[in-house]
């Protein structure tokens, strides 16, 4: 999916994100665990649909946290730990913590 690039969101275009980018997760995840090379550990993989679950969530139950405490893990990951994932993937995921993190509106 191609990432509407707005200056603010709102929830409801989070989730539509969040929704387009897990099965592209999944695909990764699933692809792993049958043994076929790519980006990504299993783990780390799962990491990340973990944490795009619980976000996704907490904007549907209209429980998101403060803006300013609005962080995903994975983006750290990515950035101080060396986590691969599919380039596509990871500037779809960098999108979301984007939107997630200050750019929806309140």
């Amino acid at each position: 999916m191609v990432l509407k690039r707005k200056i603010r969101y709102e929830i409801s275009d989070l989730i539509e994100e969040i929704d387009a980018v897990l099965p592209k997760v999944n695909k990764e995840l699933e692809n792993r665990k049958q043994g076929i090379p790519g980006y990504g550990e299993i783990d780390q993989l799962e990491a990340i649909k973990e944490e795009l679950e619980e976000i996704r969530k907490m904007a549907i139950e209209n429980k998101l946290p403060p803006k300013g405490e609005r962080w995903v893990r994975y983006g750290w990951y990515f950035t101080h730990e060396d986590w691969e994932v599919e380039p596509s993937l990871e500037e779809n995921l960098k999108e979301i913590a984007d939107i997630y993190h200050r750019k929806l509106k309140e």
